[in-house]
């Protein structure tokens, strides 16, 4: 999990990391390249989330004309997302500004991370994390390391780290070990998805969601 906030915010001295990371996840997709181009530009110029320098507000408006408007990925430079983010298509991506992301998340079109009710909390994703084509992510909740959300899933509970979930709501496929993914067993907190309380779904009716770049 990400511990501080040069680990998700860039500065002038790490922009080329954050730029180099990003583009290696995102090979052969300009429009995604674009995006976090643009997006990295911005939080340079704005300086820190929470206190935002008036001299970037032009570049901030004409990049959310460009995501919002033109290309129909809502992923505003206020929010505070690691290196290595891959944008899978894009359209219909909704991020609110408030979530914090990890490095090597994984985002794919018609994703929405927010909040369950206006002002609430929203979710902190952890680094490789992925995330499928139309999942919802809701609430002042944690998606831990290396976790797998399936496609469509609507996740409302916190979700343990190197396990996969899929369904509405979403279930506990099987928690995979990191390096070698084998199915691991026993989490103690029943509030979370992937705890030893919460029934699993059946593997077969999920849609996978390794994909590739298309």
């Amino acid at each position: 999990m990400i511990e501080n906030d040069t680990e998700r915010w860039p500065s002038l001295a790490n922009l080329r990391t954050y730029l180099t990371a990003d583009m290696r996840a995102n090979p052969r997709d300009p429009k995604a390249q674009i995006v976090l181009i643009g997006l990295r530009f911005c939080q340079v110029a704005m300086g820190k989330p929470t206190r935002i320098r008036p001299i970037s507000y032009p570049l901030v408006f004409a990049y959310r004309v460009l995501t919002e408007f033109f290309l129909g990925i809502e992923l505003r430079p206020k929010t505070r997302i690691g290196p290595g983010l891959s944008i899978y298509h894009g359209y219909g991506l909704v991020v609110n500004d408030h979530c914090v992301l990890g490095k090597n998340v994984v985002l794919r079109n018609g994703v929405t991370i927010g909040h369950r009710i206006a002002g609430g909390g929203v979710p902190t994703i952890g680094d490789s994390v992925e995330v499928g084509a139309g999942a919802i992510v809701l609430g002042e909740i944690s998606i831990g390391d290396g976790a797998r959300i399936g496609a469509g899933s609507v996740v409302l509970a916190s979700v343990n780290a190197n396990c996969a979930v899929a369904g509405n709501p979403a279930r506990a496929i099987n928690t995979m070990k990191a390096d070698t993914h084998a199915v691991a067993s026993s989490v103690t907190n029943k509030n979370d998805v992937g705890g030893s309380h919460t029934p699993l779904a059946d593997a077969r009716s999920v849609q996978r969601v390794d994909d590739t770049h298309e």
